[in-house]
């Protein structure tokens, strides 16, 4: 793959330009004089600026007359406004899967937690991490680590409650660091820090509040996490945290800055698996897969049409199995096959989790194999007839003699010449994307469904998200899944957050399963373009 994919084993490249329940809530402003009142489990102090305190948790509060954040986190001095710290080399391939925490009370309440601890698991968030327990349960960890704070622990101890596993808790895996915001609901941070709470909003990689900058410190916290998980011996580990924190970790282990901060989203009792591969040169860092990102634990919201929604999402669908596909054969663009039963039965799964999706078009690479899937989902819609547009430059990644055989058989080789380059399948795809965009935000369509192949999928991916194409090989997309981009405010207010990839929750047995084995030969080797069999 790295011949194909460009040179060396660089992280990801951005394009350059292009208390449980409060009961009685108070006010969150100091009264004059310095006087203080009670919000909760919490203290509001007057100062230079209005420092909310964790009551009980406080070592040494210091002058309450200052605007000093102090709290049981403080001595760790792990809140450093500071470039990341490289990922730590590895020897052997390990995947890392990360846990969001089930709902909790503050989650429920629409409250501002941070690192705080004074939330709970509701009986929503129980339920759900016992669906991801579920979704878990034949999976073999050799380590975990978990976040101090109870919300995670909580959700922990029900995921690992049949195993013998003992999860080392890691500080620096709470949640982000959100000083005065914490404990306060949104029309609160609204009114208390007009400005403060705008930046963090619009632009939370330059929030600043209490003189910290909250996401920067939680990207630099993130990678001293993975000092500790990466030297971990066994293949495969799993962290239970949160949202903020998961996302950092996703991102600093890429090298994706701060500013990607909620471009990724991490739902509750979610789980994402990371995939992490020695590099070949011994000296730098690891190669990064996201093998699947948000897998959620219940039927996911996007999954279905919300009328009064603002949003506007794409499904991304690759098509479902061919003989192909199940043998690790390189297809490209050959178009001599149609889908073989378990293709069929996986498109079955598709509309039947889809059936509540009113799609408003789809767009299909011109292949047997992706009209087959495609045209399907469009006859099972029940609101209206749904076109089905065939898009030329959704067609796969043309990849000269190495078409027609095994992935395996060509470790180590360079592509042929006259492949298509990643620059090239980009440009193409890009421009598609950029078109069919254009057509929803015309349209005003709510939901687009694209049935094509992993490469061009992971193109679109990357052009949302304005990473270079050497960044494709991160996304592994597996036949018969769903990846999903929204644009919360619509196409024409903001930019597209990627919901999820690799979903596979609808294939049932299927897909996948969550840990790899010890001997398993997956992503073997990397010098080839089969890193996941999809070309």
């Amino acid at each position: 793959m790295a011949a194909l994919l460009g040179q060396g084993w660089s992280r990801v490249q951005v394009k350059p330009a292009r208390a449980s329940r409060p009961g009685a809530t108070v006010r969150g402003r100091a009264g004059p004089g310095g006087n203080t009142k009670i919000r909760g489990g919490y203290s509001v102090v007057s100062g230079r600026r209005a420092a909310l305190r964790h009551v009980g948790a406080l070592k040494d509060a210091g002058d309450l007359g200052t605007d000093t954040w102090r709290d049981e986190f403080s001595d760790l001095e792990d809140r450093k406004n500071i470039d990341p710290v490289s990922l730590p080399q590895i020897t052997k391939r390990k995947r890392v899967i990360l846990v969001r925490h089930g709902q909790s009370t503050w989650n429920a309440e629409g409250r501002m937690q941070g690192s705080s601890d004074n939330s709970e698991l509701t009986k929503k968030g129980k339920e759900q991490a016992e669906t991801t327990r579920t979704l878990l349960e034949k999976a073999k960890f050799d380590s975990s680590f978990v976040s101090p704070l109870k919300r995670a622990q909580s959700t922990g101890e029900i995921v690992w409650q049949n195993t013998d596993l003992k999860p080392e808790v890691l500080q620096s895996l709470r949640e982000i660091d959100l000083y005065s915001f914490q404990g306060l609901v949104k029309k609160e941070a609204e009114e208390d820090f007009q400005e403060a709470y705008a930046l963090w909003k619009k632009h939370p990689a330059s929030f600043e509040i209490d003189g910290h900058f909250p996401v920067n410190e939680l990207w630099y916290r993130a990678s001293l996490a993975w000092q500790r998980i990466l030297r971990e011996e066994g293949t495969n580990t799993l962290v239970v945290a949160h949202n903020a924190i998961n996302q950092a970790l996703l991102c600093s282990a890429t090298g994706l800055p701060s500013s990607y901060f909620r471009r990724f989203v991490q739902s509750n009792g979610a789980l994402t698996a990371i995939d992490f591969f020695p590099n070949p040169s011994k000296k730098a860092a690891p190669k990064i897969v996201v093998d699947r990102l948000n897998q959620s634990p219940v039927r996911p919201s996007w999954s279905k049409t919300r009328k009064e929604s603002t949003s506007q999402k794409f499904v991304l669908i690759r098509h479902a199995a061919t003989d192909s596909t199940d043998n690790s054969t390189i297809t490209g663009t050959l178009d001599v096959e149609n889908l073989n039963k378990k293709g069929k039965e996986q498109v079955k799964k598709i509309n039947s989790f889809l059936k509540d999706l009113e799609v408003d078009r789809v767009f299909c690479s011109p292949t047997k194999r992706t009209v087959q899937t495609g045209y399907q989902l469009a006859k099972n819609q029940k609101h209206k007839d749904v076109e089905v547009q065939l898009e030329q430059r959704l067609e796969n990644v043309y990849l000269g003699e190495w078409q027609g055989k095994p992935a395996a058989s060509l470790r180590g080789q360079a592509p042929p010449r006259d492949a298509e380059s990643l620059n090239v399948l980009s440009d193409r795809v890009t421009e598609a994307w950029l078109d069919i965009r254009q057509q929803a935000a015309m349209e005003g369509s709510k939901c687009t469904v694209i049935v094509a192949h992993a490469a061009v999928h992971a193109a679109i991916i990357c052009s949302t998200l304005e990473l270079s194409p050497e960044s494709t090989s991160l996304f592994r997309l597996t036949p018969g899944s769903m990846s999903v981009i929204t644009y919360p405010e619509g196409i024409l207010n903001g930019s597209g957050n990627v919901i999820c990839t690799n979903f596979t929750g609808h294939l049932g047995s299927m897909a996948e399963p969550a840990t790899l084995e010890e001997d398993e030969d997956l992503f073997a080797d990397f010098e080839a373009c089969d890193w996941d069999g999809c070309f």
